[in-house]
This record gives structure tokens, sequence and C-alpha cells, in this order.
């Protein structure tokens, strides 16, 4: 039995995989109303007994303080340089990391995507992180998806981008089975720092501590972070819809021209399956 574990923008997301192949999943919400006053393993207790998990696998923030899947007893921060840029830090994916690094359920943590993994192309190496853990995981279903023939054709999962259509729109690049970069342009909440994002916090109106946070579509339209909760409106969607095409475009030229070509494209994420208020699957899959 095993466990997999997303700290993703929203939420900490939970799925639990039986030896016969069933799968149970929970989530607890990233919220500012969060009081603390619970226990991660006693919540895994309401679904199995901690003393029948063969591995669990966390995906925490950044990563980028470790370069491969490591043993979580083996891990210093967290895992995690700092939280700088960060922001909304309600404390929920500390508990849970906390309680497994006391506890005695095995326990691994693999890394984000950072100037520190060797595989990464000097290119993308030029801004650290680039993406979380949370991607890297994701880039690795990828494959594992892909090996299995779930397109219908043959392929030998080595070669795709992997993009992540959900409040954080990223993609990354696989060539030869080694994960060589990632490109993220903005999401619903994360987004590059610019100008204008320095006066704010020279002037004092946020800041260095959240300003990749309020950087995103969300933010800027006046938006609140408990919106993203249900189903953004169309227009948000919109917005997911072109980040995540300028995400894959992105990609592709270097793809073709220094990598050896693609295979595939992989879409996940929560919004990569909606279709209403607006069918983003169709529009996505029709573009790309």
């Amino acid at each position: 039995m095993y466990v997999g574990i997303d700290h993703s923008t929203t939420g900490i997301k939970s799925c639990i995989l039986f030896r016969d192949g069933s799968r149970e999943t929970f989530v607890i919400d990233r919220s500012p109303d969060e009081d603390g006053g619970w226990s991660y393993v006693e919540m895994l207790r309401e679904y199995v007994c901690p003393d029948d998990i063969e591995m669990v696998s966390y995906g925490y923030s950044y990563g980028d303080n470790i370069d491969a899947v490591t043993d979580i007893d083996n891990t210093v921060n967290r895992s995690i340089v700092d939280t700088l840029g960060l922001g909304h830090e309600f404390g929920t994916g500390t508990i849970v990391y906390d309680e497994l690094q006391e506890s005695e359920i095995p326990t691994t943590v693999f890394p984000g995507v950072h100037d520190g993994l060797d595989t990464v192309h000097p290119y993308f190496s030029h801004y650290s992180p680039l993406t979380g853990a949370d991607k890297f995981a994701t880039a690795r279903y990828a494959q594992e998806v892909v090996c299995n023939d779930e397109f219908g054709e043959t392929y030998d999962g080595d070669t795709f981008i992997a993009a992540n259509v959900s409040s954080s729109t990223m993609a990354t690049y696989v060539d030869q089975g080694a994960l060589r970069g990632a490109f993220h342009w903005m999401g619903l909440i994360h987004g590059w720092g610019d100008v204008e994002s320095i006066r704010q916090v020279r002037d004092g109106q946020q800041d260095l501590q959240d300003v990749f946070m309020k950087s995103g579509v969300l933010y800027r339209s006046d938006h609140q972070f408990e919106d993203l909760k249900q189903t953004p409106s169309e227009k948000l969607l919109e917005m997911v819809e072109y980040a995540t095409l300028h995400n894959v475009y992105s990609l592709l030229p270097f793809a073709r021209h220094h990598g050896s070509g693609l295979d595939v494209i992989f879409l996940s994420g929560r919004f990569s399956r909606t279709e209403e208020p607006l069918d983003l699957r169709e529009r996505l899959q029709s573009q790309l």
C-alpha cells in the first residue's frame, strides 16, 4: 500500500493506492482560517492502518534543497532552501511534513525542477527554481501513462511535454527519459515578479514573502484565493487556456531543435477536465 501527497496551491491532496489497484483520495484545504488542530496521521488512520503503508511519497513546496528522490529523514529544512516569495503560509503542508518525519511511516520526498538537477539543460537553469515538486511528480506520472500505451499508440515514454492545467499552469519537457527543463509564464495565482511588483515592494504595498503569489491573474483582477476552491469563471478559465498554450508552445522549439523531438503532449491538472462554463479540455486538445 502506497500514499502519494501533493502539496498543491489550494490543498494537501492525498491518494492511497491499495494492493488490488483501487484508490482512495482525500484533500485537506489550505485556508487562512486553518487552526492547525488536526493530525495528518490520524486522518490517514480513517482510511488505512499506518503500519500497513509501505511508502509515502511527498512533493513539498519548491523542493529546491534536494536533487533526487530522498528519504525524508535525510532532508534539511523540509527539503527547501526557504519559503521566500511563496506567501499563503498557512502551515498545512508543514504539519504534514513534520508529522511524517517524526513518524515511523517510510517516507520519501521528491525535488522540484531547479538548477541543482544535473539533467536540466543550462538554458533552463537561468532561473531557479522553475517549478515545485508537484510538477516533478506530474512529469513522472506522464511518463508512466505514455509507457503504458494509454494513448492508443506505441511510445517508449521517453520524450514528451507534460502540461499542468490548474491554478498553477506550468509545463515540463522530458527528453529521452531526462527532465530537461520547464516553462511557466503566469497562472491564476503564481506569476513572475515584474517592475510593478518591485514598485509595490518598494512602496510597502506588498513584501518579498508573497511577491510570486501576488503576480498571478487572481490577485491582479481583484479575485480572492478562496475563489479557486470552486470552478472559476469563464474569464479566468480563458486565462488558464492561454497560459497553458503559451507554456507548451514555448517548449516546442527547444524540443524540436535542441532535443530529440516530441512524441506526446500530456495534459493534467483539475482544469484539464473542465467542460463548464468553458470546455477547456476540448479547446486545448484542438489547439495542441
